[in-house]
């Protein structure tokens, strides 16, 4: 008779009745290895939670409002408790690991303290990595991104009513959006010198789903093969990331991967990268769990999927 593996490892989720947090639920109910201890949801801020309860969880997974994480962030991380923040708290505190495992899998093994990327600061950074390690890239870079929805969390507002996104997409944060800081901090990391972007995010009419187009002016002059070679070397062997020619978020709910294409306009000395991820998967629950695997010692792809239900 075969043997069924039993979870041996405790999580807990704050912010369990969120978009990422409900993926969360998901996500590990499918997991080999762990077992949900506890799933908790607050309306009226830390004090609602059971802070000793998931400080009794082997792993704390915060999928809080953005700014509403770090005094409980801190105070578990105090625990020993391990944990992953999925919002904007701690990504540019140098006490915690800020965590895009494609990128920096070596600082992510063993981590306590773990900040999870914004999505579209995923799908950027995995978009234009190859091209800033390389030394490419003739900064600034204009980067063009639509999210569904969902990018905007539960709460309901005017800007997120049917009415308001059904026929066509419409740019928000023009300028000074929060995931720039870590985009560029990121970036300026793996290129070695001062990095800088204009981003411009737009709310697209559907729930869930992402993709960015990042246009790069080339220091030197690179032919289609070229750039796509770039990409394929650089992301060989990751089982989350695909270089294609038609990387579409719609082909992705529910998948924990990133789907990257990218073309040379010769004419401008140019590259052309889009990139495309399922903003409540890669771009939140599905990455913080590929993290949490890591810190812990397991199998990376334990829990997750690269292949998602779109047709």
């Amino acid at each position: 008779m075969q043997m069924v593996a039993v979870a041996t490892l405790t999580a807990g989720v704050a912010g369990a009745s969120g978009y990422a947090g409900r993926e969360l639920l998901r996500l590990i109910d499918g997991h080999p290895a762990l077992f949900l201890q506890t799933a908790q949801a607050r309306s009226d801020g830390f004090d609602a939670l059971d802070v000793a309860t998931l400080a009794g969880c082997d792993i704390a997974f915060l999928a809080l409002p953005h700014g509403e994480s770090h005094a409980l962030g801190e105070a578990l991380a105090e625990t020993g408790t391990l944990v992953v923040d999925l919002g904007s708290d701690f990504r540019l505190d140098p006490g915690w690991v800020y965590a895009l495992p494609e990128l920096n899998r070596a600082e992510i093994a063993g981590a306590r303290r773990i900040a999870s990327p914004g999505c579209y600061a995923t799908a950027t950074l995995l978009a234009l990595a190859p091209l800033a390690e390389a030394g490419l890239v003739d900064w600034p870079v204009a980067v063009d991104g639509k999210s569904g929805v969902s990018g905007a969390g539960r709460t309901p507002s005017e800007r997120t009513h049917l009415s308001e996104v059904q026929g066509g997409v419409q740019p928000y944060s023009v300028t000074g959006h929060r995931h720039i800081a870590e985009i560029e901090a990121m970036l300026g990391s793996i290129a070695g010198e001062e990095a800088r972007v204009t981003f411009t995010p737009h709310l697209a009419p559907h729930s869930r789903g992402l993709e960015v187009t990042c246009y790069v002016r080339l220091r030197r002059p690179l032919g289609q093969a070229e750039l796509e070679a770039l990409l394929r070397d650089r992301y060989a062997g990751e089982a989350f990331v695909q270089v294609t020619q038609r990387p579409h978020p719609g082909l992705l709910h529910g998948a924990n991967a990133c789907h990257l294409g990218v073309w040379a306009d010769e004419r401008t000395g140019s590259a052309i990268v889009a990139a495309a991820i399922d903003n409540l998967v890669k771009g939140a629950a599905g990455q913080a769990l590929q993290s949490a695997n890591i810190a812990l010692g397991l199998p990376e792809t334990d829990g997750l999927t690269a292949r998602g239900l779109g047709l």
